[in-house]
């Protein structure tokens, strides 16, 4: 990517500036507080919009601090820029109330989408995070930052092969790990859900014994019940009580037949004595007789029916409750085979269920084969971190040997681009080197993670006042080797020192002054 020409049309204290870039090296001079740094942020801001904040940080953010103090409406400008042999335009306005973007291809006359992602394809699909920790280096930030980290972490996460990007292994594993842990839940609660199942047909069960428990006392107690109906020397058996009728009704015949007899004896004797011996007051005597035999008579008769009454009803009574504990009894049989049915299926669901418990759920299996993916994978991404490690690292060693002179010439690093120098046997931490040599050691690193995060799409180094740490011989190093990169830089100064040194190394530049 080359940049050929600005213009900043209103942004921040520039109005109406136009700026040419050659494909080499550039020089912006100005002095302090000309506009290096909002033409700096102007061009990035082109390529990658800005990006307001809310509530209070609004009030110190990027949209904020170069919003035009005169006619704010008109907020923005025009990039030209070449990308993949081709020329482009771009124009933007960033005012909250007009927000307007246009990408042209000069080549064919297309105008391409950006809010659909076509700038991003052009620019290489190089995000704004690669594009400030690599070839953009601000004022004061000529050091690394976490973002670096995480833009080669993911960059190493998303590797395979070589420099094929196209499988992203970490988010590959992040879906595995989201997908495990829906597929834990559901485990879990299916597991939750078995034993509350359990734990609900083992209540039921106990529940169903108590019953059966309460209907073997009740079934006791009609037991019981039944034996006391026979209490009192066997009188209450039914066969006893049939027989003593039996033997009442058969006394109570013999009286009556009695009663007759003594009836007819008397009237029999009445009938003599008046006839033979027509004496009508002596025939009162056999009738006087009879009578009070039949009184006699019959006061044993009513006794003996009375007697007879008494045990129907103590038979009639005897046979009710006999029916009624019959009937208990049938019931309490009746429900206990019910209650026995509905404890032996209970028993048998808790069986089916203790069961399951010990048998794999289908999200275990699942939750499995994801584990022997994430392994793969984590074995995998280890492997890329070797290799992407490696190579950035052996890039950021040669960078360094390149502009340190050789003094420096291997630089080791862990997964959080921690860095030491490896030098005359012994290892150095940054704390134990100068300021400038750690400056060259995160410039050397910038350089290389923008050759590896950046692809084929080589950038402009947009470099803004970052020199300040650096001596002669370090800046001619530094400047000896961009020019040797053969690409486009930028170098944003207040001093003379930068064009002075590539003046006197031969080395071609454009200037522009602000």
């Amino acid at each position: 990517m080359i940049i050929k020409r600005i213009t900043i049309k209103n942004f921040g204290k520039l109005h109406n500036r136009t700026l040419e870039f050659s494909p080499g090296m550039n020089v912006l001079y100005g002095e302090n507080e000309s506009g290096k740094t909002t033409t700096h942020t102007f061009v990035k801001s082109m390529l990658y919009g800005i990006h307001r904040q809310r509530g209070r940080a609004a009030r110190k953010d990027a949209y904020t601090i170069y919003l035009p103090w005169e006619n704010p409406s008109v907020y923005g400008g025009t990039l030209w820029f070449e990308s993949g042999g081709k020329s482009f335009r771009l124009t933007r306005n960033f005012y909250k109330d007009d927000l307007q973007s246009q990408l042209l291809c000069e080549d064919d006359g297309e105008l391409l989408d950006i809010e659909q992602g076509d700038l991003d394809a052009v620019l290489g699909g190089v995000s704004e995070t690669v594009y400030e920790n690599t070839v953009s280096i601000a004022q004061l930030k000529s050091t690394t930052g976490v973002e670096l980290v995480r833009e080669v972490q993911n960059y190493m996460a998303s590797y395979q092969g070589a420099g094929d990007s196209s499988v992203d292994l970490g988010r590959t594993a992040q879906m595995l790990k989201m997908n495990r842990k829906g597929f834990q839940v559901q485990a879990d609660r299916r597991r939750k859900e078995n034993e509350k199942e359990k734990a609900r047909l083992a209540s039921n069960m106990e529940y169903i014994q108590k019953e059966l428990e309460d209907l073997e006392e009740k079934n006791e107690q009609t037991a019981e019940q039944e034996k006391m109906l026979y209490v009192g020397g066997g009188e209450n058996e039914p066969s006893v009580l049939d027989e003593r009728l039996e033997l009442l009704e058969k006394q109570l015949g013999k009286q009556k037949a009695v009663q007759l007899l003594t009836a007819a004896a008397a009237a029999v004797c009445a009938a003599v004595l008046y006839l033979f011996l027509r004496q009508p007051l002596l025939c009162i005597l056999p009738v006087f007789a009879g009578a009070l035999a039949l009184l006699v008579e019959e006061s044993l008769k009513r006794r003996i029916s009375a007697e007879a009454e008494k045990r129907k009803r103590q038979r009639s009574r005897l046979n009710e409750k006999r029916e009624k504990l019959r009937w208990n009894r049938e019931k309490i049989e009746e429900e206990k085979k019910e209650k026995l049915t509905a404890l032996s299926n209970l028993a048998e669901e808790y069986q089916e269920a203790e069961d399951h418990a010990y048998l794999p759920l289908a999200e275990e299996l699942e939750i499995e084969s994801l584990e022997l993916a994430m392994k793969t994978i984590e074995m995998l991404s280890r492997d890329i971190h070797r290799q992407v490690g490696g190579r950035l690292r052996r890039r950021t060693s040669q960078i360094l040997s390149e502009i340190t002179g050789g003094k420096y010439t291997e630089i080791l690093m862990d997964a959080e681009l921690r860095m030491t120098v490896n030098t005359e046997g012994r290892t150095v931490s940054l704390e134990h080197l100068s300021r400038g040599t750690v400056e060259q050691i995160y410039f050397a690193l910038r350089m290389a993670a923008g050759e590896l995060l950046c692809g084929e799409e080589r950038f402009p180094v947009i470099l803004d006042e970052v020199f300040g740490m650096y001596d002669e011989e370090r800046l001619a190093a530094v400047l000896s080797w961009l020019a040797k990169e053969n690409r486009q830089v930028i170098i944003c100064t207040c001093r003379q020192r930068e064009m002075e040194i590539l003046e006197k190394l031969n080395i071609p530049f454009s200037k522009a002054s602000l």
